[in-house]
Parts: structure tokens; C-alpha cells; sequence
């Protein structure tokens, strides 16, 4: 089946000699030009000549390069996208499934290249739920762009350990749960394990230990993560696992994790990699970690107790800083899914920004102890009646005992602070 309709050839020709781009052509059909520009010069000229983002022609010029050429038409030909093609790519979809999947996207009897029977026959399980992508984490209120959205993921499906670090109220755990989504496909709980490190937890609780039993006797007992190690290996490679870490550094990672910090690096999950646990079943045990277990923590950066983070833990994770996020992209979501009118909420943005700028400048504070977006954002779908009344309780309740911690020497500018942030409410 050939499925080029575009005359792709003249098209990059024409390109080339007069610099003019079909005004209909998508950001996709550009992205894909910038694969064919490579040969006549550098990657990078050939973005700025098209008026393509850097990171995303990458993306195209992968596509391009690794899948099966009928997939590759269907983006000239403006008839999937790229982030739908590279998955076909990075779930590594022999080339055969990706050209029937690629003829069902044309013919019709698919919407999207993961969506089709050539697809999920190959993996092995289609979805109960709806497909969840980058699309649906935004839709469902994350305020970072797109691009950002897309670095994660895919920082995460290649370094397979992530760790999101930033103020209180940046919507880390919240983002990390989003993310296991995305790369699992799907929301599929089943696949994602939360849990939270704590002083007090054990390597004995997270890999294995012995635990006693109602009998008085004491039983050798797996732990959480080699609960999640167990259930992928049983499971076929396309079945991603992820277990999510809150407060990472609240633990000790080092005595927590155990062998198990070595086997998580991406280029250590195979069985000839596989080390004796610190409990063995058998004499001969050897465990590894399998390609399809995938990690993604939490950091607050604002925790006063801890100091630094052991750098063996941050060899093997990719960390992603999240910022207080007051921006438009902030008060649209929260103006159509509240009712809120974006004057007020400008207004709120000030404020809170205000009091942000106020903390990074604090000798004593900094930058790691700003107020993030989260403390201003309701649920979904529920009015505010009375946007003036919700904001006081927020900054009486939430807000106000957060700077008594930080100022606890000093209650006339907490005081300020908070008439600050109340100043001019009805």
C-alpha cells in the first residue's frame, strides 16, 4: 500500500530554491520538512528556516528516521501526529505492526496510531480506559507548556527515574500521578503504586525483611518495590509499572533503596546485571530491576531537614524543577472550570507574586520556600460563589500558617503579609 499523496518531493525542492512553505502546511508537515532539509544543511538552520521548535523537529526527524516509512507519510500527509508516531517508535512496534497500524489510520478504521487492532494485538491488551496523553494532563489543569510536558516523558522513558523538585504547592505529586498516566497510556491504577519515604522507613520495608507473624514466628516478606520488580516481570515488556515516591528525601535513600539504587539505571535492567539481595530466598537469588518498572519521585525543596541529597540518587534520576505556575494559562483554566473573573484572579496572581518575591529575597529563605500555584487552585467543577470569601479562608488556613513556620521570629511581617494579600477584599 502506497499512501504519499503529496508530491513530498517537489514540495521539499520547491522549499528549498524560493524558501516558501505551503501557508496550509501543519507545524507536523514542518517538522518533517526539517528531515529532508538535513541533508542540504544543519539541524539547527533548518528549524530556524522553518520556523520550527528545536526539540519537537527531533522528535520528527526520529519518527522519520526509525519507523516504517508508510508512518512517516501519514505526518507529510497531516493525518497523525508526531508525538503519536514516536510512540509507535519508542514502544519499539516492529515495523510490519506499524504499517498496518499506519493503513488502518488511513483507511479510517483507526483515529489514532495507538488506537489501532494492529497496535494492541501486538502488545498484547487494548485499554479499558481512554487513552490518556500529554493532552489530558493539561486539559485536567497543568499550567506547563506542552513542551515541557513532552521533555519529562520522555526524559522518563529513556533515563527511567524522575524526580520533580520544587516549592510546596507546585503540584508535584500531582504531576508525578499525571505522568505515570502518559507513559502507561492510559489511567490504569493497577499500574502505579504510590507510597511515601519517611524517617523511619527501611530498606526491610521497601525491598524485603523479615516481619513477625500473628504466631510469634517471623516470615521473610517482599516489600513494596519488589512487589511492583515481581508483578512487571511476570507482565509482558509493554506493561509499564510505575511506583511514585513522595518526599524521596524524607528517607534515606541510600539505606532504603539498597542494591536496588545500582540496578535502577536504565543501561542495568537485564538479567545479567541481577545482584544477591541483603535477604535472599535461596543461597543463589539473584533479583534485577526489569525494563518496564519506572520511578518518579518527589522533592520539597523547601524541607528544612534535609541538607543534600546523596549524589548516587542523583546520578540515576533525571530532576526537573516546578516553579509557582500564576500565569495565564493558570487563570484561563481556573476561569472556565471555577467561575472565577480573571480580573480577580490577576489580582490574586499579584498578590501571591508579590509575597514570592518578598521570600526569594529573605537571606534566611530563598527561592525554595515560594508559594506555589496549588494553594489558589480549587477542584474542578466546583463554582466559587464568593471568590472574596474563598481567598481569605485560603490565606487565614493555608497560607498565613505557612509563614508563621518560616518567620517564626518575626510576626509583624507575617502580619504585613497577610494584610497584604487581604487588602481591598470586600
Amino acid at each position: 500500500m502506497v499512501i504519499r499523496t503529496v508530491d513530498w518531493d517537489k514540495i521539499v525542492d520547491d522549499a528549498l530554491r524560493s524558501g516558501v512553505v505551503p501557508s496550509d502546511f501543519s507545524d507536523t508537515q514542518k517538522q518533517m520538512l526539517v528531515y529532508d532539509f538535513r541533508q542540504h544543511m544543519s539541524h539547527k538552520e533548518a528549524c530556524t528556516r522553518l520556523g520550527v521548535k528545536d526539540k519537537s523537529s527531533k522528535n520528527a526527524v526520529r519518527v522519520a528516521r526509525e519507523a516504517d516509512p508508510l508512518v512517516a507519510d501519514l505526518l507529510r500527509n497531516d493525518r497523525t501526529s508526531v508525538r503519536d508516531a514516536l510512540l509507535m517508535v519508542t514502544e519499539e512496534v516492529p515495523k510490519p505492526m506499524q504499517r498496518l497500524a499506519a493503513e488502518e489510520v488511513w483507511t479510517g478504521k483507526a483515529r489514532k496510531l495507538q488506537s489501532s487492532n494492529a497496535y494492541y494485538n501486538y502488545i498484547g491488551k487494548r485499554p479499558s480506559e481512554p487513552p490518556y496523553t500529554i493532552d489530558e494532563i493539561i486539559a485536567d489543569g497543568c499550567f506547563l507548556d506542552e513542551d515541557i510536558l513532552e521533555t519529562m516523558l520522555l526524559r522518563l522513558q529513556t533515563k527511567r527515574n524522575l524526580i520533580l523538585q520544587g516549592p510546596p504547592g507546585t503540584g508535584k505529586t500531582w504531576l508525578a500521578k499525571k505522568l505515570a498516566y502518559a507513559l502507561i497510556g492510559r489511567k490504569d491504577d493497577s499500574k502505579v503504586r504510590p507510597m511515601q519515604f519517611h524517617p523511619n522507613l527501611s530498606y526491610e520495608d521497601f525491598v524485603r525483611g523479615w516481619r513477625p507473624q500473628g504466631d510469634g514466628r517471623l516470615e521473610l516478606v517482599d516489600g513494596s518495590f519488589l512487589q511492583v520488580v515481581k508483578e512487571a516481570r511476570e507482565a509482558p515488556d509493554s506493561d509499564k509499572y510505575v511506583m511514585v515516591i513522595e518526599e524521596i528525601n524524607r528517607g534515606n535513600p541510600a539505606s532504603i533503596f539498597g542494591e536496588m539504587l545500582t540496578l535502577l539505571e536504565a543501561d542495568k535492567r537485564n538479567p545479567d546485571e541481577a545482584l544477591a539481595l541483603a535477604y535472599p530466598r535461596q543461597h543463589d537469588e539473584r533479583v534485577h530491576i526489569p525494563g518496564n518498572v519506572y520511578v518518579i519521585g518527589t522533592m520539597n525543596t523547601a524541607d528544612r531537614s534535609i541538607a543534600m541529597v546523596d549524589l548516587a540518587l542523583r546520578r540515576r534520576f533525571a530532576f526537573f524543577d516546578l516553579e509557582p505556575m500564576l500565569n495565564d494559562t493558570w487563570r484561563e483554566w481556573v476561569q472556565k472550570e471555577c467561575s472565577i473573573d480573571g480580573a480577580f484572579l490577576n489580582g490574586i496572581a499579584e498578590r501571591i507574586n508579590s509575597l514570592n518575591e518578598a521570600i526569594a529575597a529573605d537571606r534566611n529563605l530563598g527561592r525554595q520556600f515560594r508559594i506555589g500555584h496549588s494553594f489558589v487552585t480549587p477542584a474542578p467543577g466546583a463554582p466559587i460563589e464568593d471568590p472574596d470569601e474563598w481567598f481569605e479562608q485560603i490565606v487565614e488556613t493555608d497560607i498565613v500558617p505557612w509563614l508563621h513556620e518560616y518567620w517564626f521570629d518575626d510576626s509583624k511581617k507575617v502580619d504585613d503579609a497577610r494584610s497584604e494579600l487581604l487588602s481591598g477584599l470586600a
